[in-house]
Parts: C-alpha cells; sequence; structure tokens
C-alpha cells in the first residue's frame, strides 16, 4: 500500500516538469485602467488541477485544451514595477499551503513550479498630447484655409 502511495506521488511530482511560459504585463497607462500580469504555460501535468499563489494570494488556474493561464488585475498602484513570483501547486499542496498561511508554522510547501514575471510598471507611453487633439487642429487648419480660398473666389 505504501508502494503505490509513494508511487503516484513520484508520479505527480515528476509527471509536472516541463513548462512551456508566456507572459504578459499591462505597460501603458493611458490604455489601461488597472493593471494584468497574465501568465500562460502548457505543462506535462495531464489532468492535475492546479492552484496558484502570487504575493499570497491564491489564484484560480485556468484550462483550455492543453493551455493554462493565470491572471491577476489589480489597480496600478497595487502591481507596482517588480519580479512576481506566480507558484504553482496541485490539489493537495495548495491544502498544505493554505495551512501554513492560516497557522504560519513550519515550512512553506514546495510548489510543483515558480514562474518569474518580470513587471517593468505601467508609464505613458507615446506623444505628449493626444492624437485626437492633433487630428481636430487639423481639421480646423484645413477648413479654415479652405473658408479663406472660398472667400477670396467669390469677391
Amino acid at each position: 500500500m505504501k508502494s503505490i502511495l509513494v508511487l503516484a506521488l513520484l508520479h505527480l511530482t515528476l509527471g509536472c516538469s516541463n513548462f512551456d511560459v508566456k507572459s504578459y504585463t499591462t505597460t501603458n497607462i493611458a490604455l489601461a485602467t488597472e493593471t494584468a500580469v497574465l501568465v500562460e504555460f502548457t505543462s506535462d501535468c495531464g489532468d492535475a488541477k492546479l492552484s496558484a499563489v502570487v504575493d499570497g494570494e491564491v489564484l484560480p488556474v485556468y484550462s483550455a485544451g492543453e493551455k493554462s493561464m493565470v491572471t491577476v488585475v489589480k489597480e496600478h498602484s497595487q502591481l507596482p514595477a517588480n519580479t512576481y513570483t506566480v507558484d504553482l501547486y496541485d490539489e493537495a499542496g495548495i491544502v498544505a499551503f493554505k495551512n501554513f498561511a492560516k497557522e504560519g508554522a513550519g515550512d512553506a510547501p514546495k510548489a510543483i513550479h515558480s514562474i518569474s514575471v518580470v513587471h517593468p510598471g505601467v508609464s505613458k507611453e507615446g506623444l505628449p498630447i493626444q492624437s485626437e487633439f492633433i487630428v481636430m487642429v487639423v481639421a480646423l487648419l484645413v477648413w479654415w484655409g479652405a473658408n479663406s480660398i472660398k472667400a477670396k473666389i467669390s469677391e
């Protein structure tokens, strides 16, 4: 019985060794009201239900086919420029993490995989004035020029 349990645990830990990770973070303050950190990954974990922990907050891992995704969306001030670590846990690992977080005693459980995401922060990109203002000024100049030519022709 013990050998079956050991083999099952070994399969879970060895079965989640390959991760292909892509990440995205919001960087343009003019286009977004909140900062988003998205982590998309594929793994060989099979049908294991995973959960993620980012800065002590437990988040669900969404799966669609082979790909899985973790998303954190907060106000710009709550997600400043930093390197964030996304720790992935299986069902038993997240239960152990929640117990550790509640009791605060002992060592934190080891994550199946840790993903580092570099968020450079949000900033204003592009021109110092909005493009709509430039278009409006150009339109007014064209109208003024056409109106002046029309006035000269009709004299």
